[in-house]
């Protein structure tokens, strides 16, 4: 149910975000008949990866074989987290400390976000999809919470 849209959200944008789901979601079953998946899946898959390989598990489903996808520079990624951070105005930052590459802990809390960049924005793995940093701070922020 969570990945359902009606006819309406598309075409009346009543909800978008139900009917990007849907679509990633096609994407992600896609991936394991070999189709080409878009790069939000395939960091996906990398965040899995490593995942797995931190908690010593076996690799997963193993899909048929298709061209590796080429990562992003990542100390470029490094400083595009640190600017968005930076952009915090209370006197004491809201942290957001590296852990490992493409991996913080932010907040006070033990919480930890995979971080990865897709075209020129920096993204953050969030339940089942994807959300922009800056969107992400602007939620978890207390200088930014807007809500």
């Amino acid at each position: 149910d969570v990945l359902m849209f009606e006819t309406e959200d598309l075409v009346l944008r009543k909800n978008e975000k139900n009917f990007v789901l849907c679509l990633l979601e096609l994407a992600r079953r896609a991936a394991r008949f070999g189709m080409h998946a878009p790069t939000l899946v395939q960091m996906e898959e990398e965040i899995e990866e490593e995942l797995r390989q931190e908690l010593d598990l076996p690799p997963g489903d193993t899909p048929l074989p298709r061209p590796p996808r080429k990562p992003r520079d990542l100390h470029n990624l490094d400083q595009m987290v640190q600017h968005l951070v930076s952009r915090c105005t209370c006197p004491v930052q809201f942290p957001m400390i590296k852990i490992s590459e493409g991996k913080y802990r932010v907040g006070d809390s033990d919480t930890l976000i995979f971080v990865r960049i897709l075209r020129e924005h920096v993204m953050v793995r969030v339940g089942g999809g994807w959300d922009t940093l800056e969107h992400y701070l602007d939620k978890h922020d207390p200088c930014r919470c807007t809500s």
